[in-house]
């Protein structure tokens, strides 16, 4: 018997564009290929990550294909139905850990599965890995309510899908990659002072602020909304370029990682939690704040 490996899509009547289809179809494909490539590559044998289109089958939407090299049939298979089934367990990625989590349940069934037994300790390319998530969260949010994909292997042109493998379709990707990898994240909530320049007072505009003892800049929103509506209103005094406000801010500091082009931290996510005082200055207003910019 042929067997070969099938990517099954379920797609609901409603969808009357036959191109929609098998585009989604083809993105679930290429997340089988794109996991038989990193598998492989992380045993050095990243040229045998090649693949045939051997079946299309209707009904659902079914595609089936092989690795032009039978030998590593068994370990990219197993490399994504252990993929899909931690997806199940971590059904949100936002960290590095999370990538390098499943980096190393694929190496544990890449080491398990390898019947031709392999040369080299398994590592996976951790930014293609995450892209390849990525895209995987982004054709995730174009299925429409009850659909889902499955991968399976079994006969070319059969319909029994009894043991055949649901995709997590919930799972999301949050964040850019090259972010995530590049660089790691630290919260802050501490009080400071603060110079302040307030671009237009209405609404919930960005406040720049520059922090006295450090000259670090943060563009924050004021999350007391009461304070916020007492300022707006006029119940509090304008803030001057050179008053300092005391506050509590809180927001993430990110650090580049050693090793990476950029090596100035940032701040993001900024606001300004709670306003303690605000020690006025009525000396001679020369725009100070731009200048120290």
């Amino acid at each position: 018997m042929d067997n070969a490996i099938a990517i099954k899509f379920n797609y609901n009547k409603d969808r009357n564009d036959p191109e929609d289809i098998l585009n989604i179809l083809t993105g679930y494909v290429k997340f089988y290929k794109r996991i038989g490539l990193i598998s492989l590559s992380s045993i050095n044998e990243k040229d045998d990550a090649i693949f045939e289109l051997v079946g299309l089958q209707n009904g659902s939407a079914i595609a089936w294909i092989k690795c032009i090299k039978e030998k590593w049939e068994s370990l990219i298979f197993n490399s994504a139905t252990t993929l899909a089934d931690y997806l199940y367990e971590i059904p949100d990625v936002s960290t590095r850990n999370d990538i390098e989590s499943i980096s190393n349940i694929i190496s544990e069934s890449i080491i398990n599965n390898s019947k031709e037994g392999i040369k080299v300790e398994p590592c996976l390319d951790l930014e293609l890995l995450g892209k390849t998530l990525s895209d995987y969260s982004v054709l995730n949010s174009r299925l429409h309510e009850n659909e889902s994909a499955f991968i399976g292997e079994g006969v070319i042109g059969s319909d029994d899908f009894s043991n055949f493998k649901e995709l997590n379709n919930k799972f999301t990707f949050n964040g850019n990659v090259e972010d995530i990898l590049s660089k790691s994240i630290k919260h802050h909530k501490r009080a400071s002072k603060f110079h302040v320049n307030v671009p237009v007072n209405k609404g919930d505009n960005i406040w720049r602020l520059e922090e006295l003892v450090t000259d670090n800049l943060f563009s924050a929103k004021v999350a007391n909304s009461d304070w916020l509506d007492d300022y707006q209103s006029g119940l509090i005094s304008p803030i001057g370029p050179n008053d300092l406000m005391e506050a509590v801010i809180e927001y993430d500091e990110i650090i580049p990682l050693k090793g990476k082009k950029s090596t100035k931290n940032k701040y993001k996510n900024a606001k300004i939690i709670e306003v303690i005082s605000i020690a006025r200055n009525r000396g001679p207003q020369n725009d100070l704040f731009q200048k120290r910019e």
